[in-house]
């Protein structure tokens, strides 16, 4: 019995042996994103998104990067959803030379009118974001 079965099993291995390699399909690219919740102090939901739409869209924009998808949640402990497109994939979330974050903050800085003005700002934003986590995702095409 065993040794009916190692043959059917050397005989089906076989098989994906023979199937040549230029017969399977490409594989679309993916879109991969990175998807962050956020909780904001109590009342500070306006001032959050006048800073967003004031300096970081802006700087997103200036930098020739997709501004990310802002949902403002209804249910659950988190108050913002927010959704960024890598345009690398998994490569853009490199911390050394990362070429879209320093263009990014380059712009932002000229936004804000200086490096101690932008600082500025985005210590105001840490003081309004209480806690955040953030996962990735990836389309499947």
């Amino acid at each position: 019995m065993i040794r009916k079965l190692a043959i059917g099993l050397a005989a089906v291995s076989m098989a994906f042996v023979a199937i040549p390699a230029n017969a399977q399909e490409e594989e679309a690219p993916r879109t991969t994103y990175r998807v962050e919740y956020i909780k904001l102090k109590d009342g500070s939901g306006q001032r959050w998104d006048e800073l967003g739409q004031k300096y970081f869209g802006p700087a997103a924009d200036a930098a020739g990067l997709e501004r990310p998808t802002v949902h403002w949640l209804m249910a659950g402990p988190w108050d913002i959803m927010m959704i960024f497109k890598l345009p690398r994939g998994l490569a853009s979330l490199d911390t050394h030379a990362n070429p879209e974050r320093e263009a990014w903050y380059k712009e932002f800085v000229k936004i804000a009118g200086s490096e101690e003005a932008a600082k500025k700002i985005t210590s105001e934003v840490e003081e309004i974001e209480v806690n955040s986590v953030q996962t990735f995702s990836h389309t499947h095409p």
